[in-house]
This record gives structure tokens, C-alpha cells and sequence, in this order.
């Protein structure tokens, strides 16, 4: 709930803001903050983008951070948001672009197809492709009813000791660690992530650390008008 709450403690009373999330961990959380910065104009609502409970044309304002990239079906919440805005309301995101820690996908890659496990490495080639270009956002946006009113690119890194210290930490396990599970045959699940571990910690000792790429984007989209 970071950016909900500095948006909140900028804006002041001036309007009501709200966080719609399904994850009821993450809201019963963001509650509590809501409380200790002891604001007054924010509501939390356990729901998801795709059906979001507000009338048609009842806000001013959509801000997404780095959520587009975890729904099936992202122009369906684009369809959600440009329902429930006002005309010439705004939406507001950001997101991963294909070739997010690509240094790691590569080394899993590798991996997988140094145990002769060519299908899996398939599998996880199509997995990272979830994660949209520049160009695909922007279309996006313009197929429904958006125009991208600006956007730019940067790209940042993020450093760890080594493999492991990356397979173990609590983000990469609460966010990445089971979906690449969910790839592979749970018999062989423990030979792959070994040999995984140890591709990593080897190309850490060569590097100089495990740093990984992060590219983002930041899109500014206007409804111009009813469909």
C-alpha cells in the first residue's frame, strides 16, 4: 500500500482514496498502516481490478504499481478502468517489461537444459513472456479507449551475495519462488533448484555478486470518451 498511503498524505482530506487488492493478508496490513499514519480519507477494499464495485464514471484517478503484470487477462481491467473513470480521467501504472532478471532466467534456463530437461526450458521461456514491451502496453491502453498521454522507461539493478542468498529471500520466495515450481515435476523439483543453486553461486563467484536487471515502464493513460 505504499503508493496509496503517500498519495493519501499528499492529498490530504481534498478526496477519499481507495486500495482494492484480493489478497487479504496484504489489506488486513495495509489497514494497520492506515491506522498508525492516522489517516482519515482512506478505505481498503478486498476486491480485484477486474471487477472493481464502483459505478460507471465515479473516478477521477487509477494509480497500478507493478500489478498488471499478475492478472490473466490485463485488457479486462483496462475495460474495468476506463468503465468505472470519469471522462478525461486517468490511469496510472507501472510495470516490469520483458527481460526482468533476465541474467537469472538465463542461468535456469541453462541449467535446464544441462539436465536435458528441453521441454521445461520451453515452458519456462513462454512463462516470461507474460511480461508486456513498451509496445504492448501501450496497445493496450489504446485498445481500450486510452490515449498514452506519456510514458519512459528505466531500468535498475538489484544485488545479491549469491544464489542462495537470492533463492531465499523472503521477497523472491513470497512473489517468484512457487510459480517456477509450479513449472516443473514436483519428483524432480529438489534436483533441478539444487543444481539451479549452484549454477547461480558459481556464476556469483566469476561476477562479483548475483545482480540482476529490472527494466520498468511508466504509462500515463486519458480516457477520451464514451465507447
Amino acid at each position: 500500500g505504499f503508493p496509496l498511503m503517500e498519495l493519501a498524505g499528499r492529498l490530504g482530506k481534498s478526496c477519499k482514496l481507495y486500495g482494492i487488492d484480493p489478497w487479504a493478508n496484504a489489506n488486513i496490513r495495509a489497514n494497520k498502516k492506515i491506522k498508525n499514519y492516522g489517516l482519515s480519507n482512506v478505505e481498503i477494499i478486498n476486491s480485484s481490478a477486474e471487477q472493481i464495485p464502483f459505478d460507471d464514471h465515479s473516478i477521477d484517478l487509477i494509480v497500478s504499481n507493478l500489478g498488471i503484470n499478475n492478472f490473466e487477462n490485463p485488457s479486462l481491467v483496462f475495460k474495468e478502468c476506463y468503465r468505472v473513470l470519469k471522462p478525461n480521467g486517468k490511469l496510472v501504472l507501472t510495470t516490469n517489461l520483458n527481460g526482468h532478471w533476465k541474467e537469472f532466467y538465463n542461468i535456469f534456463e541453462a541449467t535446464l537444459r544441462q539436465l536435458g530437461k528441453d521441454k521445461i526450458a520451453e515452458q519456462l521461456t513462454a512463462h516470461q513472456e507474460h511480461r508486456g514491451t513498451v509496445h504492448s502496453i501501450i496497445k493496450l491502453f489504446t485498445d481500450n479507449g486510452f490515449k498514452v498521454r506519456r510514458h519512459f522507461e528505466e531500468s535498475f539493478d538489484m544485488k545479491f551475495l549469491d544464489g542462495s542468498a537470492f533463492l531465499n529471500h523472503y521477497f523472491v520466495k513470497l512473489g517468484w519462488l512457487e510459480s517456477w515450481k509450479n513449472l516443473l515435476p514436483e519428483a524432480e523439483t529438489v534436483e533441478i533448484f539444487t543444481a539451479l543453486e549452484l549454477n547461480l553461486n558459481a556464476y556469483a563467484l566469476r561476477s562479483g555478486g548475483l545482480t540482476l536487471t529490472v527494466p520498468m515502464a511508466y504509462m500515463e493513460g486519458e480516457k477520451e470518451k464514451y465507447n
